[in-house]
């Protein structure tokens, strides 16, 4: 993931196995790598972020304060995670302007949950797309196989709601975007019933309007 940042930069989110040359920080297995770097390409910081599980960054965007917030999904409940629920958490991560954590948070329950898309919406909190295999914990409700599943957070984290997409087979968001009415998900699906419908046969894209 990479935004052109409020200066002329560029603020880049990854993932690294590596602790030399140009990353420092690593704290085992692949971290969450985010760089910010400058117009013409050289690295203003660095920061590795996640335990000694595997943690991987899927998407990054700056916040009206200047900092930045990320998700991904992470499966340490060490150095930087706290709260993993079990397997693989989305984890969502408010830093600073000089990738400084502010707070971190692990939502999903005992499976899989993997979260690819945040965005920071009008009214200053999240919302997070990605799936889930999940039944428990935070998840409310599963619905198939795999669902899309969209969090709601407010400014400080605070899941304010949380609803599972999708029919009896793999259904999964990629990205979320908040419209004037509510906010539009892509991804793709397998289903062809419940949430789903018109499907072409195998995995189709799959475009859905959540107010």
């Amino acid at each position: 993931s990479i935004q052109q940042t409020s200066d002329g930069s560029f603020i880049i989110a990854g993932y690294t196995c590596s602790n030399n040359r140009d990353v420092s920080g690593n704290h085992g297995d692949y971290d969450c790598w985010i760089v910010k770097i400058n117009d013409i390409g050289n690295i203003q910081w660095q920061k590795c972020l996640g335990g000694s599980s595997s943690d991987r960054a899927e998407s990054i965007q700056q916040t009206s304060d200047g900092g930045f917030i990320m998700t991904g999904r992470t499966g340490s409940n060490d150095g930087d995670v706290l709260g993993n629920h079990g397997g693989q958490d989305y984890w969502v991560v408010k830093l600073n302007n000089i990738g400084n954590i502010q707070w971190q948070k692990c939502l999903g329950g005992s499976k899989l949950d993997y979260a690819t898309s945040v965005q920071q919406t009008n009214d200053g909190g999240y919302i997070i797309s990605g799936y889930t295999v999940s039944n428990d914990g935070d998840v409310s409700k599963s619905i198939g196989s795999v669902d899309a599943w969209a969090v709601k957070l407010d400014n400080s984290g605070n899941i304010q709601w949380e609803k599972s997409f999708g029919g009896t087979n793999d259904d999964r968001f990629s990205s979320i975007l908040q419209i004037n009415d509510g906010f539009v998900a892509t991804g793709r699906t397998y289903s062809n019933d419940i949430n789903v419908s018109g499907n072409h046969g195998e995995a189709d894209y799959w475009i859905m309007k959540i107010k």
